[in-house]
């Protein structure tokens, strides 16, 4: 599995991997066996994937293909195809659900109007992106670059602009992966050097640095009471840190490395996903509780 993603009610699980189709499970309080529909119309495999934020009624996912597709959930449908120039690697929902960046691996950024769904904004970058994100009030967008800098830029909702307002070094090594905590006061950056940092959004004050796994940091993810910090590489385990300590808190044990890792939007369950299986961890019993292929 190459991504993953919950919906924002937390009763459903998108997957996505090599193959060109996307899968959406039922998964009762976290943890059930549900029904999954599947999602085929892709050419190429499917590099990210991300829920409508607001209702969850719709799924975006994109492509090496060169195509960004907007699924309707409940029927398995796809609504609506984005073309763009090049293969894409990553995408990220605006809060509102207005907008959609998708990234490509030119580096260029365009923002999707979701009333049209025309590309009404875009920008090629000097930089690597990797992961990016709006945060929860939708005025600034987030970006990990392969500078080991995070940019942070401002976002009009009127014309969908993205204008520079810092650069932060924060790593000896390009930046992967980005998440802001629920409560917008805490996001973590992590990198090639291994080391995931962990920052104040007020003052973007790095507080302090998680350095227990040895491999470039693949993905971060919060949970939903903004109280732990899950990080994953090629390391065999995932490490999960308490946010305001920096103290580990739960090591979960793997058996490959993890591509893709995200906390449940409304319990303490964690989903996580190699090459062939997503898994799914509960911090109340601290095992392995579920297995989806």
């Amino acid at each position: 599995m190459q991504t993953i993603g919950w919906s924002p009610c937390g009763k459903k699980l998108a997957t996505g991997g090599t193959e060109p189709v996307a899968r959406v499970w039922d998964v009762e309080q976290g943890a059930g066996k549900g029904a999954s529909s599947e999602l085929a119309g892709h050419a190429a495999q499917i590099e990210q994937l991300r829920f409508e934020p607001v209702k969850g009624q719709s799924l975006v996912t994109v492509s090496a293909d060169k195509t960004a597709k907007v699924w309707d959930v409940r029927s398995g449908k796809c609504t609506s195809t984005v073309t763009t120039q090049g293969e894409l690697m990553n995408v990220a929902w605006s809060p509102d659900g207005r907008y959609f960046a998708v990234g490509n691996r030119e580096d260029v950024i365009s923002m999707i109007d979701t009333n049209t769904m025309k590309t009404v904004w875009e920008q090629k970058f000097k930089f690597e992106v990797n992961q990016m994100m709006w945060n929860q009030s939708g005025s600034e967008f987030f970006m990990a670059t392969g500078e080991g800098k995070m940019e942070r830029l401002s976002f009009d909702a009127k014309t969908a602009a993205l204008t520079p307002l810092e650069s932060h070094f924060a790593h000896n090594g390009g930046c992967y992966c980005v998440d802001i905590s629920p409560n917008g006061e805490m996001f973590a950056l992590g990198a090639a050097d291994a080391i995931v940092s962990m920052w104040e959004t007020k003052t973007h004050v790095c507080y302090d640095t998680v350095v227990r796994l040895d491999c470039p940091i693949r993905a971060v993810s919060y949970s939903f009471d903004n109280k732990y910090l899950a990080a994953a590489s090629e390391d065999l385990f995932i490490d999960v840190a308490d946010t305001k300590t920096g103290r580990c808190v739960a090591q979960i044990k793997t058996t490959e490395a993890m591509n893709s890792i995200a906390f449940s939007p409304k319990e303490l369950v964690l989903a996580y996903a190699g090459d062939s299986v997503v898994h799914l961890w509960s911090a109340f019993s601290g095992i392995n509780i579920e297995k989806k292929k």
